[in-house]
């Protein structure tokens, strides 16, 4: 068992990481109260039909594909990846016009039509640009940072997130339940202006962050860019699975519009599902430091398998839907954050250094238009649906749980959980740390 390791979250509470710190905590805020948390129940309370909310929460996953012309946006920026990822960074404090929004719709100043389309809008352009910083953010980490640093601060960042985002959000769940009765849609404004007042810690840390320097990217030739045949096929596995993820419904969606839960237990199981997320981070950041990345992320398939499997039991008819809506909840988010951490990883290790943008960019390209591929047919199966078929919500549970057997199936590993994987003899490269 691979326990996070004190002395490397000493090295990481340093005065060198404190942007690092700062960003994490920033997003923490964002992720707890500007995101699918608190919009899901928002725009279900006013009307919203649900497949409306699918397309909106999954805006970001289709999206994130315009990280596919990061090499062109780049050129054309003359190499300028801070000026880029502080732009995207302002998406961050999106709480200020959420709670703008609300506060108008509440005051009876914008009609519950047009609040549905604006909250919509902010959260599909304001969740989809913060998934491009993110990017950004990861592949300046990757520019400025040794790999031993980066090691030590992507996972961290990670886990100090989720850990923040949980004691933010199992306790909000109570108060939102408890705000909305005696102030009715006021409980969500003063969320939403507790998130854009903390999110701003994001876009004032990025500035601080080591300067990348110009980072160009030479055109696209055959020579320059050509990527080994191991990571093309660790790109088509990765597709299968991200196009699993777009097919999945959110939980809260589910257990509001089907199972009748409350609004305090849609924000409950966000809470549980940052600390399904902690706890993988916190596994799979200190296992990957000399592990095998590969085994990690066929690992990772199989447990969002086993979530998705719960899920499907989360009937209506089952008594114990609930519990096991909490348990898909923490086995996706944990296996997924862990999966998320061997994904990075791997995507470094097995992309030659001279082509990193490009092989960061394509991939994750790739990997969102899948995702987004699988939230249109998600989409469109709740919209084709009569209001509240359950069966068509487990349909799409199960779709997913194949789809990550398949990639677990399909996915390349090391010979051991310790040592790189081996691609064919052709491509091997003895000693690459490719795992």
């Amino acid at each position: 068992m691979h326990l996070p390791r004190p002395n490397r979250w000493r090295a990481f509470a340093t005065a060198p990481y404190r942007p690092f710190q700062a960003i994490a905590v920033g997003q923490a805020f964002t992720a707890s109260y500007a995101s699918d948390a608190l919009f899901v129940p928002l725009l279900l309370r006013l009307g919203a039909p649900p497949a409306l909310v699918v397309v909106v929460g999954a805006a970001p996953l289709g999206g994130a594909a315009l990280q596919a012309f990061a090499p062109q946006i780049l050129r054309r920026l003359k190499g300028n990846l801070r000026g880029l990822t502080l732009s995207l960074a302002l998406a961050e404090v999106r709480g200020f016009v959420l709670a703008a929004i609300v506060a108008g719709v509440a005051a009876g100043a914008v009609g519950l039509l047009m609040g549905i389309a604006l909250i919509s809008v902010t959260v599909a352009i304001g969740q989809t640009a913060g998934v491009l910083s993110g990017s950004n953010i990861s592949l300046w980490t990757a520019v400025v940072l040794p790999d031993a640093e980066r090691r030590l601060v992507g996972p961290r960042m990670g886990a100090l997130t989720m850990a923040l985002s949980t004691v933010l959000l199992l306790p909000a769940g109570f108060a939102l339940d408890a705000g909305a009765r005696a102030i009715g849609l006021w409980a969500y404004v003063a969320f939403f202006l507790v998130g854009g007042m903390a999110s701003t810690l994001t876009p004032l840390a990025v500035a601080r962050l080591p300067h990348p320097g110009r980072v160009l990217v030479a055109r696209e030739t055959a020579a320059a860019t050509e990527v080994p045949p191991v990571f093309r096929r660790f790109t088509d596995v990765s597709v299968i699975a991200y196009f699993g993820q777009g097919l999945i419904p959110s939980l809260s969606l589910y257990a509001l519009s089907v199972l009748g839960m409350s609004a305090g237990f849609a924000v409950a199981l966000a809470g549980v599902a940052a600390a399904g997320a902690l706890a993988g981070s916190l596994a799979a950041g200190s296992f990957l430091l000399g592990g095998s990345s590969s085994r990690v992320l066929r690992a990772s398939f199989l447990f969002r398998a086993v979530a998705a499997a719960c899920c499907v039991a989360a009937i209506p008819a089952n008594p114990l839907a609930p519990a096991f809506l909490l348990v898909g909840s923490a086995l996706f988010n944990g296996a997924g954050n862990a999966g998320a951490l061997a994904t990075n990883e791997r995507l470094y290790r097995l992309a030659p250094a001279q082509a990193r943008v490009h092989c960061q960019s394509r991939f994750v390209g790739a990997t969102a238009a899948a995702a987004g591929t699988g939230a249109v047919v998600c989409a469109t199966a709740l919209a084709l649906a009569p209001p509240a078929a359950w069966a068509v919500y487990t349909a799409l549970y199960a779709g997913s749980a194949i789809s990550r057997i398949i990639a677990t199936f399909r996915t390349e590993v090391s010979a051991s959980w310790s040592s790189p994987s081996a691609p064919p003899t052709e491509t091997a490269i003895p000693g690459d740390g490719t795992g």
